[in-house]
């Protein structure tokens, strides 16, 4: 069966995947979700790119997980794990894994899902009137996976807060929450963001790679251990 197809655009640097489904709040089915962290795999893979980009077009960035039609009925936990939540970690997977920086453009409301899409990219770029929402405990499931998403990027007391509490959160809000990198004018958010990736994208790959390289393993490391990694990164890189 074909999967779903993206648009994707790219151009100096930046490969832009759009979600796709504005008629559907870019809510994605587990099916989508496979074929997304597909995309973001390849893309990272490219050596002609330096940016990935995830974006929507909508009244919202992302509503979540489209479960129309959906049944655990006869599925064993194992096959439960591994055909319907390994779909949700798969993407948080592939960002994590992309050699080069994963930027998402949020420019209106993330929710669930795409709140966790949004905030777990290396970037979270949002207009100033958008809102973020992980709201599944108001529906009676245990966001488990959306906060692994998150886990390394929000502080434990503001983590807990946002989960238990499933309370829309605003942009700047979200900022000093570790949800947000930066915050434009919605008025333009387009305009501010394209010059930002341009010059992200602008620099050389191997420099985007060590950065990011070194924000992904260095976290778990002792400050010996992170210096250590630190220099031989560096050397590497001058050499």
């Amino acid at each position: 069966m074909a999967g779903f197809a993206f648009p994707v655009t790219r151009a100096a640097g930046i490969v832009r995947i759009d979600l796709g489904r504005p008629e559907e709040g870019n809510s994605l089915t587990r099916g989508m979700m496979r074929d997304l962290a597909e995309e973001i795999r390849k893309a990272g893979a490219d050596s002609d790119n330096h940016v990935v980009v995830i974006e929507g077009r909508g009244a919202h960035f992302c509503k979540g997980r489209d479960g129309r039609g959906e049944s655990t009925e006869g599925l064993r936990p194992h096959d439960v794990r591994e055909q319907m939540m390994g779909a949700v970690l798969g993407v948080y997977a592939a960002i994590g894994a992309c050699p080069i920086p994963v930027v998402s453009l949020v420019h209106a409301p993330a929710i669930g899902f795409g709140a966790a899409l949004a905030s777990g990219c290396d970037m979270t770029l949002a207009n100033d009137q958008t809102t973020f929402a992980f709201s599944e405990v108001k529906h009676g499931i245990p966001p488990t996976l959306a906060m692994a998403a998150v886990m390394k990027k929000v502080p434990q007391k503001a983590l807990y807060w946002l989960i238990f509490s499933g309370s829309d959160v605003s942009a700047s809000e979200g900022v000093p929450m570790g949800l947000v990198s930066k915050i434009y004018p919605a008025a333009s958010f387009k305009v501010d963001t394209d010059s930002f990736l341009a010059e992200l994208a602008s620099r050389p790959r191997l420099v985007l790679e060590t950065i990011k390289k070194f924000m992904t393993h260095a976290q778990d490391m002792s400050a010996a251990q992170q210096s250590e990694y630190a220099g031989t990164l560096l050397a590497l890189v001058r050499s």
